[in-house]
């Protein structure tokens, strides 16, 4: 068993099963409350469910500090306060997946010993999903490289350098537990007019209403809570304003998910990706 916390100024620390720094238990990685809302008229038996939302998640670990001095000891001991610094917001690695978190309370030392000290460590994480540690990227319009190194080329036949998806629509997988946001990134390599990307299942849409310039790119994140529209025009630049009315933040449903590409323009010189992180309820 092993898990890494990595804070937002750099800082990371390590726990293993082993010294210096022996992780002994970490609970809170399971199943998370399920808060139901519900509605009950008079005389009515049972009731009706409204709604129903996952609570935040509470991580708890329990460790202890195997030093061969007292010196080497007080070393660590400042090594997991400045690592588990509450004023900074963190991020939980555990089984190949992280959970962002918040420090709730901060390595509480047990003095039963010197040189061994045992300390507790309290994280809330707002959002309960675990979540990949590498950000997985599709293709959905680009080219696609075709050769490598080392080259040889037929002189009579040449060789052929790359190329386009002819697809326009491409299957993204969301192999996680829930549906997920993500990062269309949408490259112009000549000019482009109103890109979108259409969720061919249910018809839903993310549409630019804008001639994009040569080289420009436009990300937009369809994120709870972190939704922004950014073109990289003079050093970066907000592109909300550029957004159709009728479009909607695109979520990952689970399983394969049809997208789209289309441009109004030049769908040519449109190059599209998504980037995401499929989300777990558990570890």
């Amino acid at each position: 068993m092993e898990l890494t916390y990595v804070n937002d100024a750099g800082e990371s620390v390590t726990l293993r099963q082993r010294k210096p720094l022996f992780l002994q238990s970490i609970d809170g990685t399971g199943a998370v409350k399920h808060i139901i809302s519900t509605f009950k008229a008079p005389n009515q038996d049972g009731g009706v469910f409204v709604s129903g939302s996952l609570d935040m998640r509470n991580i708890t670990i329990e460790g202890r500090i195997l030093a061969d001095s007292i010196e080497k000891a007080y070393e660590l001991r400042k090594m997991l306060l400045n690592s588990f610094n509450p004023k900074y917001k963190g991020r939980l690695i555990f089984k190949n997946l992280s959970i962002p978190c918040i420090v709730e309370e901060a390595p509480v030392f047990k003095a039963d010993s010197q040189k061994t000290p045992a300390f507790f460590i309290s994280l809330l994480c707002t959002s309960p999903y675990f979540e990949t540690v590498e950000e997985l990227t599709k293709l959905l319009a680009g080219w696609h490289p075709n050769f490598g190194f080392e080259l040889e080329i037929p002189v009579e036949e040449g060789i052929e350098m790359g190329f386009r998806e002819e697809s326009l629509i491409i299957p993204v997988e969301n192999v996680g537990s829930v549906p997920c946001g993500a990062t269309f990134e949408f490259i112009a390599q000549g000019i482009v007019e109103d890109p979108m990307v259409i969720d061919v299942v249910t018809g839903k849409f993310i549409k630019l209403n804008r001639v994009m310039q040569v080289g420009e790119i436009i990300t937009i994140s369809t994120h709870f809570a972190n939704k922004r529209v950014l073109s990289s025009l003079e050093g970066g630049t907000n592109a909300f304003a550029s957004l159709d009315e009728n479009s909607d933040f695109l979520q990952l449903a689970v399983g394969t998910n049809l997208l789209r590409y289309d441009a109004k323009k030049n769908l040519n010189n449109l190059e599209v990706n998504v980037y995401f992180r499929p989300q777990y309820l558990g570890v």
